[in-house]
């Protein structure tokens, strides 16, 4: 009983951005996970899904210490840091300026959609783009 409400859980309650599917060819998922435990999760969530090439579309808050998050996150992916439409979010070039201290590279956007745009772009039908760090970041698109 609790195993199918916990995957109904979506349509039950109309919580959105738990590991929510976007579309298919190129997958695009987002999740609201925005802190170690989050992305822990969210990176063992990944390693379920064959894909050649990680997109990554990153936002998150000016209010927390990101860099153990970014320490989390995997070198080989293409990161697109972004910045979401609240006054909380952390601008995306002072984003990829952390980011790059730990090995992450990748281009700014003003705007989570114009990250998610330039990532689909890129992106291959057989490569993921994950959207996420912050709630605020995945609300920006859905």
């Amino acid at each position: 009983m609790i195993h199918k409400a916990l995957s109904q859980v979506q349509k039950i309650t109309g919580l959105q951005g738990r590991w929510q599917i976007i579309q298919n060819k190129p997958l695009v998922i987002a999740d609201t996970g925005h802190n170690q435990d989050g992305i822990k999760e969210v990176l063992e969530n990944l390693k379920r899904y064959d894909f050649k090439k990680l997109h990554f579309v990153l936002g998150v808050v000016n209010d927390k210490d990101i860099s153990s998050i970014l320490k989390m996150l995997p070198k080989d992916a293409t990161y697109y840091f972004c910045k979401a439409s609240i006054p909380r979010a952390l601008d995306e070039k002072e984003l990829s300026v952390q980011a790059k201290k730990e090995g992450l590279s990748g281009k700014t956007f003003k705007t989570v959609e114009e990250g998610l745009i330039a990532a689909k772009k890129q992106a291959k039908t057989n490569d993921l783009v994950f959207v996420g760090g912050s709630t605020f970041t995945v609300a920006d698109i859905l």
